[in-house]
């Protein structure tokens, strides 16, 4: 099997759960494109769902989730980084995110920008989604 197969094989759970999102997204007036490889979707739904949490953006496996099509734009280079996490730790990245979040709460810290996930992403030189 090729490296290439394997990095959309091993976070293909959670790319899976993503897709029905997805769908969702879309039949609520969300909009799906392709870009490099991974699906963005943005608009209905997602959008919500994403403003209550208040963020931009969030991406489970090879799926990217944003408010609007902008806001993927923008952070394309943050979420690439969640993308190339969940290929290097597939599945295992969902409980790893929330564990190293709660610690970081636990420590009196901020779950999200003290999370190292985060931080790598944010070290990326790319901008925190708003």
């Amino acid at each position: 099997m090729s490296p290439r197969a394997l990095r959309y094989l091993w976070p293909l759970p959670v790319t899976c759960i993503a897709l029905v999102l997805a769908g969702a997204a879309c039949l609520t007036g969300g909009q799906c494109q392709a870009v490099d490889g991974v699906l963005e979707v943005s608009g209905g739904v997602a959008s919500r769902l994403l403003r209550q949490r208040s963020a931009a953006a969030m991406t489970l496996g090879h799926v990217v989730f944003g408010r609007t099509r902008e806001c993927l734009e923008i952070s394309r280079p943050h979420e690439r980084v969640h993308v190339r996490q969940y290929e290097r730790w597939g599945p295992l990245l969902l409980p790893l995110y929330w564990l190293a979040g709660g610690i970081a709460r636990w420590q009196g810290r901020d779950f999200h920008l003290d999370n190292p996930f985060e931080q790598e992403a944010y070290n990326n030189n790319s901008q925190p989604p708003e």
